[in-house]
């Protein structure tokens, strides 16, 4: 039986990613695109294009952008491009689960989140590796031997939780070790799609009021990587920067009774950016 394929690709990253987007854009051909990244001509269609593929940004024939490739190259020079592919990383499973590496990759981050802060050696790495290959065989159902995820797959997931930022990943000293804390703070953008994300997946309409659950906190703090104390610090930044009373598309507030709510009044989705907010 085949494997199934949980591995996050390590030899891609943000810069890279922009500019493959960008060469396919221009109607760049593949010795063009590997020229300007400085790699090997076949690297490109074995191990890139798949995982572009994979994101939704890439056809499934050719080597021509889709609409989501178009949108995000359009993003690609921006300072939240990274935020944006992780968010499509960590939520791709939620909405398609024949996307396993999109669930390897929400694996790892939740693992991480839920340290709080911790440190990835060597040793860290590995016993993340065993982890993930774990709670596939006991989520997913797949046996060990059909799985294929790696320390290189941990890295692939680093190339893009490091890139965020305020930071989430930090180099150490040491060789091969980084840092990892959740976050006390990620851009109104970030938080939007992240709300924008919980409308979809819960299949709420636009405009009416969600109440923040403590299942609901937990997903948008996993998905921002946030910690739970930062949150009501974002609310505030995101009603400031689109706030509902001046035609922005956010608001919150607490009702008597039921708690803390949040309210999108139009859609949001990654890699859109409404004007006030990216201004």
């Amino acid at each position: 039986m085949p494997r199934v394929v949980l591995h996050i690709q390590h030899n891609i990253d943000p810069p890279k990613l922009a500019k493959i987007l960008s060469g396919v854009a221009t109607g760049g051909n593949i010795l063009q695109i590997a020229r300007e990244l400085g790699i090997k001509e076949d690297s490109l269609p074995k191990r890139m294009f798949p995982f572009i593929r994979q994101l939704g940004m890439l056809d499934s024939r050719g080597c021509r952008l889709t609409n989501l490739g178009l949108r995000c190259h359009c993003l690609a020079q921006h300072p939240l491009f990274p935020e944006a592919i992780h968010h499509l990383l960590y939520t791709g499973h939620l909405l398609d689960n024949t996307k396993a590496f999109s669930w390897a990759y929400a694996t790892v981050a939740d693992t991480l989140w839920a340290t709080g802060s911790s440190v990835l050696d060597g040793r860290a790495k590995a016993q993340l590796v065993g982890h993930v290959v774990q709670e596939a065989q006991q989520t997913l159902g797949i046996p060990e031997d059909r799985i294929a995820f790696s320390i290189n797959s941990v890295r692939g997931a680093l190339n893009w939780l490091g890139a965020l930022s305020p930071q989430v990943v930090r180099p150490l000293g040491r060789a091969n070790s980084v840092s990892f804390s959740r976050r006390f703070y990620c851009e109104p953008a970030t938080f939007l799609w992240a709300v924008d994300f919980l409308y979809r997946f819960e299949g709420k309409p636009y405009g009416v009021r969600l109440f923040l659950t403590p299942e609901r906190v937990e997903r948008l703090c996993k998905l921002c990587i946030l910690d739970p104390s930062g949150l009501h610090n974002v609310l505030l930044y995101t009603k400031n920067r689109s706030d509902y009373d001046r035609g922005g598309v956010f608001d919150f507030g607490t009702e008597g009774g039921f708690g803390q709510w949040i309210l999108l009044t139009r859609p949001c989705e990654v890699p859109s950016l409404p004007e006030d907010v990216c201004s």
